[in-house]
């Protein structure tokens, strides 16, 4: 079960969210569960990957799709913008799988110079 539905069996306006969704598993998650019947919100920073893969998402899958495009190597500031594009929706599963690099090549995680600042999202 998600969220109290039984799997597949969701009620027509429930919408996915999910981050990093232009690429990768992301990509594939949203596909996946617009194809068991769920209106997908896809959030990234690429407005036109956004675009091509919510009209994707309508042709194959004949769901709803809403875009927002944030940037989340900003601030706290983009959250404004997440909830804006969210409301009156109503939210059933959410994949939050955005990838974020903090330094050139492969480093551990607690060496690279601005962990502290974004300690916050571990």
């Amino acid at each position: 079960m998600i969220g109290g539905w039984i799997w597949g069996c969701f009620p027509p306006a429930l919408f996915l969210v999910v981050t990093g969704a232009t690429n990768g598993i992301s990509k594939a998650y949203a596909h996946e569960l617009a194809g068991r019947g769920l209106n997908i919100v896809l959030i990234s920073r690429d407005l036109s990957k956004l675009e091509h893969e919510a009209k994707a998402i309508e042709r194959l899958h004949g769901k709803s799709t809403r875009v927002i495009q944030v940037d989340f190597t900003g601030g706290l500031e983009i959250y404004e913008a997440i909830a804006a594009g969210l409301k009156d929706l109503e939210i059933g599963v959410l994949i939050n799988s955005v990838g974020k690099q903090y330094a050139p090549g492969l480093r551990k995680l607690l060496d690279c110079e601005d962990f502290a600042k974004n300690s916050w999202m571990l």
